[in-house]
């Protein structure tokens, strides 16, 4: 009996650790896009044409506005918003992951393991998942 529940204690550990990770991860993708330059938007309002037809999730997709490219990236489990942005926003993403990739390596070749703490582009998060245009 007492193995099943340490089991389950641990198997509940493991699930609430991985959506902590997924929620920064969430938190990071949000905070380059927002540097980016690209709106936050109810989700609701913003799905337009192919993306309320097939709505990706968590992944940077590319439609049409009028003729004009329009970005957007679909949150609806932790923000509950969808970002979107134009050109000039997904050349600037561009330009903004390129530096915190830059920047991760830089601190990264710059690591000592004999200092107390190493810098936050170390560990922290640099390239999250999703932002590449499918």
């Amino acid at each position: 009996m007492w193995k099943t529940q340490v089991a389950s204690a641990a198997a509940l550990i493991a699930l609430s650790g991985c959506a902590a990770i997924q929620g920064q991860s969430a938190a990071d993708s949000g905070q380059i896009l927002e540097q980016a330059g690209f709106r936050r938007e109810p989700s609701a309002q913003a799905a337009t044409g192919s993306s309320r037809q097939s709505l990706n999730v968590r992944q940077l997709t590319a439609a049409s506005e009028g003729g004009a490219p329009r970005y957007e990236f679909h949150d609806p489990d932790f923000c509950r918003c969808v970002y979107v942005g134009g050109e000039r926003e997904y050349a600037e993403l561009q330009r903004v992951r390129a530096a915190r990739v830059d920047q991760h390596y830089r601190e990264l070749r710059a690591f000592n393991p004999s200092a107390n703490s190493p810098g936050p582009m170390v560990w922290g998060a640099w390239n999250p998942q999703g932002l590449d245009l499918e």
